[in-house]
């Protein structure tokens, strides 16, 4: 297991954690989802609070896990390229992270449109990570 984690591109994965990170900031603003996943939350920006900008960092290092995870899978399968990497990426996101959350997702309140938006963020963004992962 240690000649694994040794043999992970660290770089790689910190440029794929800023990626999924940016992504984020995007995902969740007005330009793309911000606006509706406000409205499944019912918040209002107008009486809304400032989140603690320490929650920020807490995402980056979760999702910096989550991509050194996805290395350590990249890593130990050989796959090379980056059509592979995005499969592989796909895999982890529909495949462990949507699935599961929507298991436990139908037994909660959250309105379904909620979970495709929560979720699917990390689908993609655990595409665009085997990308970058498996370019290099």
């Amino acid at each position: 297991m240690s000649d694994l984690l040794f043999s992970l591109n660290w770089f790689s994965i910190i440029v794929a954690t800023l990626v999924y990170f940016i992504l984020g900031a995007l995902w969740y603003s007005p330009v793309l989802f911000g606006n509706t996943w406000m409205k499944l939350r019912n918040l209002d920006p107008e009486t809304m609070e400032q989140p603690n900008p320490i929650i920020y960092f807490y995402s980056f290092i979760l999702q910096f896990i989550g991509v050194a995870s996805l290395a350590m899978f990249i890593t130990a399968l050989g796959v090379d390229g980056a059509g592979n990497g995005a499969l592989i990426g796909f895999g982890a996101g529909a495949g462990f992270v949507f699935s599961l959350a929507g298991a436990t997702g139908i037994f909660t309140d959250i309105p379904m449109k909620l979970h495709f938006l929560d979720n699917g963020y990390h689908v993609v963004g655990l595409v665009l990570a085997g990308i970058i992962l498996g370019l290099w």
